[in-house]
């Protein structure tokens, strides 16, 4: 645990008990991870900060070693030190959950599609290098719901001045459109394109998650990157009825994908 400090950090201070409990039981890695619920590989990546811990894990592990509210707690402090928004860490919990997601984004490829350089250059403004790798590392966590063996079915509705930015650089932008190309081959990806010439929608890019017996749930974004989840109610009902709306003025998924093919092309 060299490289873990628990002084520094919630994260390594996270980290730093949690190997030392799992140890002080006995446990390997793929051991604890049969008694929370996950792989040995996965209990691994956390361990060695390539994947973040979750709520899930951190009740489980409160739980085995009866430390009630332990590592659960900490959750909320290791996402204020990476620069996540209020709000997001509960959003990516929920992400992970869902069976269905429907996203309108004006500014930005989501996450959930990015390339890590493309991530890079997004989150990159105004952040200490540190936190940058942190933030990146998250998102490209995230992506891995979309290899789980049924994974989530993904609607993403873009403003095409989205796919017409420049991210970092020219090649940089280029392979985040050639990933799009690839990801809407997957039977359970469409992307489509809102043409500039549709009309005004709403202020702020969001997010409709769906469960298979559970009521919807929002993710609305505001100015910095900050959002929200919003509960089951009207005003997911009304996200809902929004992005159904907003889709009616997209073009085709075939066309759609012919407009970014032709952006990587030109690009």
């Amino acid at each position: 645990m060299s490289d873990i400090d628990p002084m520094v950090s919630a994260l390594d201070f996270y980290l730093f008990h949690m190997k030392r409990l799992r140890e002080g039981a006995g446990l390997s890695q793929e051991a604890l991870g049969v008694k929370v619920g996950y792989t040995g590989k996965f209990v691994g990546l956390v361990e060695t900060k390539k994947r973040r811990p979750n709520t899930k894990l951190s009740v489980a592990m409160d739980a085995l070693f009866e430390i009630p509210k332990f590592f659960e707690a900490m959750l909320p402090r290791i996402a204020e030190e990476a620069g996540l928004p209020p709000g997001f860490w509960e959003y990516v919990e929920e992400e992970a959950r869902a069976s269905r997601i429907r996203m309108y984004n004006q500014n930005y490829i989501p996450g959930l599609l990015q390339t890590e350089d493309y991530a890079r250059a997004v989150v990159k403004a105004g952040r200490r290098p540190d936190k940058v790798e942190e933030l990146v590392a998250t998102r490209m966590g995230r992506q891995e719901i979309l290899l789980q063996e049924l994974p989530p079915n993904v609607v993403v509705l873009l403003e095409e001045g989205v796919l017409r930015k420049v991210a970092g650089d020219l090649e940089t932008t280029r392979q985040q459109l050639s990933r799009l190309l690839k990801l809407i081959q997957e039977p359970n990806i469409s992307i489509y394109v809102i043409p500039t010439n549709a009309q005004v929608f709403p202020e702020s890019s969001f997010t409709v998650l769906s469960f298979d017996k559970e009521p919807d749930l929002g993710y609305e974004e505001s100015v910095g990157g900050r959002g929200r989840l919003l509960e089951a109610g009207l005003q997911v009902t009304e996200l809902g009825v929004g992005f159904e709306t907003i889709r009616e003025s997209a073009l085709t998924a075939v066309d759609s994908e012919a407009l970014i093919r032709s952006l990587v092309e030109g690009a």
